[in-house]
């Protein structure tokens, strides 16, 4: 028999992004609980609703193995007196360890002699473990307004109801201050609210699907997912599922059953962005389209309801979607009375961060910024002018009616609206993308409007909060500088941009309008702090030395590409069964000629040895401009001749001149190896 243990905390309803968190959390304690306390397990899987979450350990042993502990006492010298018998240390020393003196023996470390003792220690139950570490795990869960509830001391994100605590078929009593733990679990809410038992681990999951309630939440995702197609179906229409509202959805219901609601198509006239995100963003129903894509009136809600009561929930979600939109469509005409060049004015009124200035001080700078790029980026006069129109188009909605009551469509508001007034396709595209990528992970602008327009804004950010100095500590970011950084960074790197990052970040310094004391000082932290988010960026996929070579031979925000491609050709470089020889010339080099100063190429006539003449006459003919390829080759060849070089010469000649000539040599070499990478700090 495979041995389970199941544990269920029954609570009132917990907001949903706790559950997957605490879900994750209750597995890493478990994880590290039973490996310390020497419990062997198989699995460990868990299940979360809004009212419970559970943790099923599978093939977790009887109990701990038996263990013998080696306990080091005082040295021998200390333990025992000139007699032989044990001093008062010595005799301390085996009552704290509870053993007789005869049990005490000798241990020699690093020739010092010690009194040992060897202490056995019964591995206990299983269930006996359980019950002191399960409380003690319950309670170290962490999440945001953790409660307190009752007379209880104990805190919790909701309040604990019921506790179910089951060792295959047999309950482990635990206990948290009041509440006990048994065997009786609870159904859903609304259709089955009294106790249901639970038999087993085994039967866990069927137990409660007879009470209405999908413990498992992948599979209540899946019946959720399938529910939302099969009821857009009914309206010969197909929905969109969005994955983070499916998720957040499946959080929120134990039971889930369908609800198919409708709206007046009047509404429809208002731009599609803003009734999505009245139905998704703020109602977290999904929106239905027919197979053109086009939005029709009808929404799907998730009900976390049997089927008993679903046309007062229709008409109560019906009525709420109503209310919503009659402020959406009320708004918009407001808005669209006037186009949204009219709007930019107002961006005087609006604060951008206290010490910047306000939102249209911004968009100037943002302006600047931009054709900055746009020249060194050698755009065409035309493109150059759609993305000084995107400039300062792009904020404009931030003032208009919709924005204020739907904050999330900032951007794409003003892509609705620039397109109303028969702005130019890019210029409209680029207000919206502006703001792209909007998460770590998000889409990236496609045009080049949106690009430079978005790069320009991060950017101007990044730089005007350095200046009044609240630079990001720790996980505080309230501005999201961090996330600004990776958007450029990712922006340049996918979409081929090759732009000198650090000569945007001294243009964006200059623009600022607050007083920024020492720039190159504010330049200087504001290019560390980018290339710390390129760093970290890069380790997700290279090696940590690799990604510190590379980042260190040069300033990588000169070109991003460049340093992508020499990460790419290190990686395959050190893999090679030669990279030994050329690591070792390499690093001997930067070796012999730290803390001389080197400069120009050697004297040929003060070449006096055949193999520094022979390395030289291989090295020279190495082209300036080669690509990395083709210089990894070069040196490649170069390695028997450098080896034969320090085999043979003596690089700190008598001769003063001679010397400085073949220091010379190898810095020329030097210089070769550091375009590529700073080939010491690779581990090998």
């Amino acid at each position: 028999m495979i041995n389970k243990y199941l544990l269920e905390i029954g609570t009132e309803e917990l907001p949903y992004k706790f559950i997957s968190s605490g879900l994750k959390q209750l597995k890493e304690l478990f994880s590290d609980s039973l490996k310390e306390n020497r419990i062997e397990y198989a699995d460990i899987k868990t299940y979360g609703t809004p009212r419970r979450l559970c943790v099923v350990i599978e093939g977790i042993s009887d109990s701990q193995p038996d263990l013998v502990k080696e306990i080091k006492g005082p040295p021998a010298r200390i333990a025992f007196d000139e007699n032989g018998n044990l001093t008062q240390a010595g005799a301390g020393f085996a009552k704290k360890q509870g053993l007789n003196p005869e049990d005490l023996g000798k241990k020699s470390i690093d020739n010092t002699e010690y009194l040992w003792a060897e202490v056995k220690e019964s591995g206990k139950p299983t269930e006996e473990v359980l019950k002191t570490i399960v409380p003690e795990l319950i309670l170290k869960l962490q999440g945001s307004y953790f409660m307190r509830w009752g007379e209880l001391e104990i805190k919790f994100s909701r309040p604990i109801r019921w506790l179910v605590s089951i060792f295959n078929d047999k309950e482990v009593k635990i206990r948290l201050e009041n509440i006990e733990s048994g065997r009786e679990s609870r159904g859903h809410r609304f259709s089955n609210p009294s106790g249901t038992g639970i038999q087993s681990p085994d039967t866990y999951l069927d137990d409660l699907y007879k009470v209405k309630v999908i413990a498992d939440e992948d599979k209540r995702r899946q019946e959720v997912e399938k529910q939302i197609i099969e009821a857009a179906k009914t309206k010969a229409g197909e929905a969109k599922i969005n994955s983070e509202l499916l998720n957040e959805v499946t959080s929120l219901v134990e039971w889930p059953t369908p609800v198919v609601g409708t709206f007046d198509g009047k509404y429809l006239e208002v731009t599609q962005d803003v009734i999505v995100s009245v139905l998704a963003y703020h109602q977290r129903y999904f929106p239905v389209y027919d197979n053109q894509g086009k939005l029709l009136n009808y929404f799907i809600t998730i009900a976390n309801h049997d089927d008993t009561n679903i046309e007062n929930i229709r008409k109560g979600n019906e009525k709420v979607v109503t209310a919503r939109l009659d402020d959406a469509i009320f708004f918009y005409k407001e808005d669209t009375k006037m186009p949204l060049e009219s709007k930019v004015e107002g961006l005087k009124g609006v604060t951008f961060q206290k010490g910047l200035g306000s939102v249209y001080d911004k968009m100037l700078r943002i302006g600047e910024i931009a054709s900055f790029i746009s020249e060194k980026l050698g755009l065409s006069p035309e493109m150059k002018e759609k993305i000084q129109r995107t400039t300062y188009l792009c904020k404009a909605d931030l003032v208009t009616n919709l924005v204020r009551e739907f904050t999330e469509l900032q951007g794409t508001i003003g892509e609705d609206y620039a397109g109303l007034t028969n702005e130019d396709p890019l210029v409209c595209k680029g207000i919206k993308e502006h703001y792209m990528p909007i998460s770590a992970e998000g889409e990236l602008a496609e045009s080049q409007t949106g690009q430079a327009a978005g790069i320009a804004d991060k950017i101007d950010t990044i730089c005007g909060v350095f200046a009044l100095g609240k630079i990001p500590t720790g996980s505080a970011d309230p501005l999201g500088l961090r996330r600004a950084a990776l958007g450029i960074i990712n922006t340049l790197i996918h979409k081929n941009i090759q732009l000198n990052l650090s000569g945007l970040v001294d243009k964006a310094v200059s623009t600022q309008s607050v007083e920024v004391g020492d720039s190159q000082k504010l330049s200087k932290d504001v290019k560390e702090f980018i290339i710390q988010r390129f760093r970290i960026l890069l380790n997700e996929k290279y090696k940590y030395d690799i990604v510190d070579a590379v980042l260190q031979s040069q300033d990588p925000l000169l070109n991003l590409q460049d340093a992508m491609q020499r990460l790419e050709i290190i990686s395959a470089l050190v893999k090679k069964d030669s990279y030994k020889a050329f690591h070792e010339s390499a690093n001997r080099i930067q070796r012999i000629i730290k803390g001389h100063e080197v400069t120009g190429f050697p004297d040929e006539t003060l070449l006096k040895d055949e193999a520094e003449q022979k390395l030289w006459e291989k090295a020279k003919i190495i082209p300036e401009e080669q690509d990395y390829s083709g210089l990894i080759s070069s040196l490649e060849e170069l390695i028997p001749y450098i080896e034969a070089f320090f085999d043979n010469v003596l690089v700190m000649d008598k001769d003063e001149k001679v010397k400085q000539n073949r220091l010379g040599l190898l810095g020329f070499l030097n210089q070769k190896f550091m375009r590529i990478a700073d080939f010491a700090k690779v581990v090998f």
